[in-house]
C-alpha cells in the first residue's frame, strides 16, 4: 500500500509540473499579456505612431505663442535657484575652507617637526635604540624598517595593537621618552 501512494505522489507530482510548463509556455507564447491587441503591449500596432517631431510636439505656426506648462516654472525655478545657492556659497566660503593647503600645511609642518625631534632623539640615545629593536624583533620587523615604527606612532593600526595588546607595551614607553622633552 505504501508502495501504491508513493508511486501516485510521484505521479501526482510529474502531473503539476507538466502542467505548470503549459502555462509557462502558454503566457511566452501570447507575449505574456493578453489584454492588448496583438498579444502583448510591445506588439506591432499597439503603440502610436511618430510624428518626426521631439516629444511629440509639432512646430507651432507663424505668430502663434507658445503656452507654458504649468511644471515648466517650478522647474526652471528649482534648478535656477540651485544653481544660485551653489555659486553663492561656493564663492562667499573663506579660502581656507577650501584648500587643503591651509589648514593642513601648518598641521603637517608641526607633525614633521615632532618626528624630525623624536628620530633625532633616537639617534643620541642608543638605550631607546636597543629597545626599540626589540620591540621590532618581537614584531619580526627588520632594522630599516625601525623608522617607520617610530614615524607610525599615530597610525591606526599601532593604535589599536596597543590597546588590544597586539603590540608590546614597551613601545608605548618608548613613544613616551621619544616625545619627552
Amino acid at each position: 500500500l505504501w508502495a501504491f501512494t508513493a508511486k501516485m505522489g510521484v505521479f501526482s507530482m510529474l502531473h503539476g509540473m507538466a502542467v505548470r510548463a503549459q502555462a509557462i509556455n502558454g503566457l511566452s507564447r501570447r507575449g505574456g499579456g493578453g489584454s492588448w491587441p496583438g498579444g502583448s503591449f510591445w506588439s506591432q500596432g499597439t503603440q502610436t505612431g511618430h510624428n518626426g517631431f521631439l516629444f511629440g510636439e509639432v512646430p507651432l505656426s507663424p505668430g502663434e505663442a507658445r503656452r507654458v506648462q504649468w511644471w515648466e516654472p517650478i522647474w526652471y525655478l528649482g534648478y535656477g535657484g540651485f544653481f544660485a545657492g551653489v555659486y553663492a556659497i561656493y564663492h562667499t566660503k573663506p579660502l581656507e575652507a577650501l584648500d587643503i593647503a591651509y589648514w593642513a600645511k601648518p598641521r603637517a609642518e608641526a607633525e614633521l617637526g615632532v618626528e624630525m625631534r623624536m628620530l633625532d632623539k633616537l639617534q643620541v640615545r642608543p638605550d631607546l635604540q636597543e629597545r626599540l629593536q626589540v620591540v621590532a624583533k618581537h614584531l619580526k620587523l627588520v632594522d630599516a624598517e625601525l623608522y617607520d615604527l617610530v614615524l607610525m606612532r599615530s597610525e591606526y593600526k599601532v593604535l589599536m595593537g596597543l590597546h588590544d595588546g597586539r603590540v608590546p607595551s614597551e613601545l608605548k614607553s618608548i613613544y613616551e621618552d621619544l616625545a619627552a622633552e
